[in-house]
C-alpha cells in the first residue's frame, strides 16, 4: 500500500468506484478504501439481487398464468437464492476487474478522516490531495425492534434466507417493501404489507401507486395503509404484530423496509470541516464539493434521491473534479423505477409538483388497453401519463406503469433533458407493435388527434 495519492475515494459502491475510475482516467494516482464487498449496497444488497429475483419469477409467473400451459412451474427456493448470490458475486467481481484495469489501488478497511488530506484506515494512514466520500446509506430501523437475521430482517439479512417462509410481514410500503411483496407473493408466500402513509409508494405518482396496489392485491397480498405497527412480539415460530387499526398479524418472517440513513457516523467529518444537512447527509454543490473544497461527496451519502444511476453520474463528476477538472452535476431529470409487475417508472414532475413550481400544468393518461403489445403481454391495466406545460406544450414529467417501463423511461429522460414538446413526441416514429408506442399515442391524445383512441364527441 502506497501512502500518498492524488485522490482517495472512501466507498466502493455506485458513488465511489466511478469516482475512482474517472480520476484514474485523468492520470491521477488513486486509492479506493472499502470495508465490505465492492459494488456497495446496490450490487450486494439492493438493485442487483432483487432484480435477479424479479426477472425469473416474472417469467415463471407469466408462463404459469397462460391458458394454454399445463402443470405448474415449481421454484426451488434454495437454488434460486444461490443463483442470486452467484449473480451478485459476478457483478461485484466485475467492479474489481474495472478498478484493477485502471490501476486503482483497492485498500480493504474502514476509513476515517484525520484531516483534509489524511485518512486513517484500520490503524494505518494514507494521504491524498483530494478525497471523495461515497459511503452510501444503511437500512433504517424501528425503535424497539432489532433485526436478528432470523425472524426479523432488513434488505441485507433477507438475502441469507435459504428456506422459503410460509408467511411474511413487510413493514414499509416504499419501493423496497413493494418489490419484496411482489417477489414473495409470486413464490407463494402469504404476504402482508403495512404502510403508515395513505397509500403505497408515497414518493411516486399516485396513479402508479394505485396500479401497484391493485396488482399486489390480485397476487393475494394483504395491504394495510394509513396504519402503523404498534407492537411486535417475536419468538422461535415467528412474530405477532399488533397494528394501529387493532388488527393482529402473524408471520413467520418480518422484513423491515422503513427507509435509509446516511453512513456518516464515525467518518471523522468534523476533523475536516465537512458539514451535514438537517437529515445527516453531506452538503455538496453542483461540482460535488463539500464545505471543504478538498473533499467531495457523491451518491446516497450526498442526499436523495437514493438511486444508483444518480450516484454513477455524481461519482464521475466528483472524481473528475478531484483530479483537477471542472465538471458539473445539473440534471434536469432523474428517472426512478420500481420493479414490480408491471414495472413503474417516473421522471420529472408530477402534476402537483409542476403546479407548485409555477407551471400552468396539465396531465393526460393514456391506457395501454388499446395497444396490441399490451394484449400480448397481459398489460392492459397499465398506463402512461404525460405532465406538460399548457402554454409551451413542453413535457414536464412522464409516469409509466407498463412492461419494460424501466427501459422506456430512459428515452423520455433524454426528451426532458432536451426540453422536448408534445409535438416532438407525436412526430417521433415508435416501433410497432411495442409498449413504447404508447408514448407517441399519449402525446397525440393530448394534442387531440389520437389514432388508436376514440375521443368523446360532444
Amino acid at each position: 500500500m502506497a501512502e500518498r495519492y492524488d485522490v482517495a475515494v472512501v466507498g466502493g459502491g455506485p458513488g465511489g468506484y466511478p469516482a475512482a475510475i474517472r480520476a484514474a482516467q485523468l492520470g491521477a494516482r488513486v486509492a479506493l478504501v472499502e470495508e465490505d464487498r465492492l459494488g456497495g449496497e446496490c450490487t450486494n444488497y439492493g438493485c442487483i439481487p432483487t432484480k435477479a429475483m424479479v426477472r425469473p419469477l416474472e417469467a415463471i409467473h407469466r408462463a404459469a398464468s397462460l391458458s394454454f400451459t399445463r402443470g405448474g412451474l415449481e421454484v426451488d427456493f434454495e437454488a434460486l437464492m444461490e443463483w442470486v448470490g452467484s449473480v451478485v458475486s459476478q457483478v461485484s467481481g466485475g467492479v474489481e476487474t474495472l478498478l484493477k484495469g485502471y490501476d486503482v489501488e483497492v485498500i480493504r478497511g474502514r476509513a476515517r478522516l484525520v484531516s483534509s488530506t489524511a485518512l486513517e484506515v484500520d490503524g494505518g494512514k494514507i494521504w491524498a490531495n483530494r478525497i471523495v466520500i461515497a459511503t452510501g446509506t444503511s437500512p433504517s430501523s424501528i425503535p424497539g425492534l432489532s433485526v436478528d437475521g432470523e425472524v426479523v430482517h432488513n434488505n441485507r439479512t433477507i438475502l441469507g434466507l435459504r428456506r422459503k417462509p410460509g408467511s411474511m410481514l413487510i413493514i414499509g410500503g416504499g419501493y423496497i417493501g413493494v418489490e419484496y411483496a411482489n417477489v414473495m407473493a409470486k413464490l407463494g408466500v402469504e404476504v402482508s404489507i403495512v404502510e403508515m402513509m395513505p397509500r403505497l409508494l408515497p414518493g411516486m405518482d399516485k396513479d402508479l401507486a394505485r396500479v401497484a396496489q391493485r396488482r399486489l392485491k390480485k397476487l393475494g397480498v394483504e395491504v394495510h395503509t394509513n396504519t402503523m405497527v404498534k407492537e411486535i412480539k417475536t419468538g422461535e415460530g415467528g412474530a405477532v404484530a399488533t397494528l394501529s387499526s387493532g388488527v393482529k398479524l402473524e408471520a413467520e418472517k418480518v422484513l423491515v423496509a422503513v427507509g435509509r440513513r446516511p453512513n456518516t457516523r464515525g467518518l471523522g467529518l468534523e476533523n475536516a470541516g465537512v458539514s451535514l444537512d438537517e437529515r445527516g447527509y453531506i452538503r455538496v454543490d453542483d461540482g460535488m464539493a463539500t464545505s471543504n473544497p478538498r473533499i467531495y461527496a457523491s451518491g446516497d451519502v450526498a442526499g436523495p434521491p437514493l438511486l444508483a444511476h444518480k450516484a454513477f453520474l455524481q461519482g464521475a463528476v466528483a472524481g473528475e473534479n478531484a483530479a483537477g477538472g471542472d465538471a458539473v452535476y445539473q440534471p434536469r431529470a432523474v428517472p426512478a423505477v420500481v420493479y414490480t409487475e408491471p414495472e413503474l417508472a417516473s421522471v420529472g414532475y408530477t402534476l402537483d409538483e409542476a403546479r407548485e413550481a409555477g407551471f400552468n400544468a396539465g396531465e393526460k393518461r393514456y391506457p395501454l388497453g388499446g395497444l396490441a403489445m399490451a394484449r400480448i403481454e397481459d398489460a392492459t391495466d397499465g398506463m402512461i401519463k404525460l405532465v406538460y406545460d399548457v402554454d409551451s406544450q413542453q413535457i414536464l414529467g412522464v409516469h409509466i406503469a407498463a412492461p419494460h417501463a424501466g427501459e422506456i423511461i430512459a428515452g423520455l429522460t433524454l426528451a426532458l433533458e432536451y426540453g422536448a414538446t408534445l409535438e416532438d413526441l407525436a412526430l417521433t416514429i415508435h416501433p410497432h407493435p411495442s409498449i413504447v408506442e404508447a408514448v407517441r399515442e399519449a402525446a397525440e391524445l393530448v394534442l387531440g388527434k389520437p389514432i388508436h383512441y376514440i375521443l368523446r364527441r360532444g
